[in-house]
């Protein structure tokens, strides 16, 4: 990611852990020694409402904090989808829960099944530390071992372990 700056947009609902996994990169990014503004919008419901978090690492000062030229959207909802499609350019990438999400299917549009993969591990509140595996996986924005070491940091020893599994799936799977 040398001289990169990252923009990363992670959208859907409430309760899916969004926010959690944007402040997880954000985190892991500082643990890098990169430069990182993280922000986070839901709405007033937590639970089946938008919710999204914006991350943007680099290794250059940032003067703007949103995401006006994303690289990456992961929209593990339809109305996170069908809000940034038109609004990007080519080359940025959106990640898509391909169970949940009907696309254009842009040049750029990849499907991961996030809720599936969840449920095969036996809990849908992992689909976030999937999506942070995924994401890495493809764009290689971090250190894999920077993640897992904020989530050792962060997660409760109880939840701690499926969640590294889950993270681990998302990583290292192509689907």
């Amino acid at each position: 990611m040398r001289g990169k700056r990252w923009q990363i947009i992670l959208a859907g609902t409430g309760g899916q852990g969004l926010i959690l996994a944007g402040e997880v990169l954000a985190k892991a990014a500082i643990f890098e020694g990169k430069k990182v503004i993280q922000t986070q919008s839901y709405g007033a419901q937590t639970r089946g409402g938008y919710s999204q978090a914006e991350v943007i690492i680099s290794d250059e000062e940032i003067y703007f904090p949103k995401c006006d030229q994303p690289n990456l959207i992961l929209a593990l909802s339809q109305v996170a989808y069908d809000k940034y499609k038109g609004n990007v350019t080519n080359d940025c990438i959106i990640l898509y829960d391909q169970e949940i999400v009907t696309t254009n299917c842009r040049e750029n549009d990849i499907g991961y099944s996030f809720n599936h993969r969840a449920i095969e591990l036996g809990n849908t509140k992992i689909l976030n530390s999937i999506a942070l595996g995924v994401v890495l996986r493809i764009c290689s924005i971090l250190k894999n071992t920077s993640v897992i070491k904020v989530l050792k940091e962060e997660l409760p020893e109880r939840i701690l372990e499926l969640n590294l599994e889950a993270f681990n799936l998302g990583y290292e799977s192509n689907n």
